[in-house]
């Protein structure tokens, strides 16, 4: 091999070297295309909770899923709240009622008042927190964060979601759906 040769191979491996450090490699999972209704609805750290007992003032009103992902009710103390429905959780707070004698036939309505927010990051023109709505997609996102940008690649989404007590990345196309809480990636296109 002549010198030009060795010059040019050194460039094209430097180049590539350098293309793969810019651009992270997309995840390894597919993000389900259906979302069962009770799973998009599933409490959640930053959840704002709607909760009224009949009859009991001191427990009615609004109540945030602290980080731990706890929820603190006036007389009845701490309740873990993260990933249960909203049916669970009301059973859960109609039996503490009833186990410590507050109420012998509790009547609790329980509502989510504010699911946490979705947040929406890379190549959209006002990337941000915005404000989850329901049966939303990731068209919708990027629609509200104000569109894609001229670099996006709008072929190549990521959507960062806490599944269990992990975040999972996921490869996403702009029909999946989004649950609350979401980090939406939109990345930039090399060329």
């Amino acid at each position: 091999m002549n010198i030009q040769n060795i010059m040019l191979l050194s460039v094209i491996l430097s180049a590539s070297c350098l293309m793969s450090c810019a651009y992270p490699p997309a995840a390894s999972l597919d993000a389900p295309k259906e979302i069962s209704g009770s799973k998009a609805y599933l409490i959640n750290p930053g959840t704002t909770i709607g909760l009224s007992v009949y009859g009991e003032d001191t427990l009615t009103g609004s109540f945030l899923v602290d980080h731990n992902g706890d929820l603190t009710l006036p007389m009845l103390g701490e309740f873990h709240a993260d990933g249960q429905t909203q049916s669970e959780l009301r059973e859960a707070v109609a039996s503490k009622l009833k186990e410590k004698g507050y109420i012998s036939n509790p009547v609790v309505s329980l509502s989510i008042l504010s699911p946490r927010p979705i947040y929406i990051l890379g190549e959209v023109r006002t990337p941000g927190e915005y404000p989850y709505k329901p049966d939303m997609d990731v068209f919708e996102a990027v629609s509200i964060a104000g569109g894609y940008t001229p670099r996006a690649s709008q072929g190549d989404i990521l959507i960062s979601r806490r599944v269990a007590e992990e975040k999972v990345k996921y490869n996403a196309e702009e029909n999946t759906k989004v649950l609350p809480g979401d980090s939406i990636t939109v990345r930039e296109r090399i060329f």
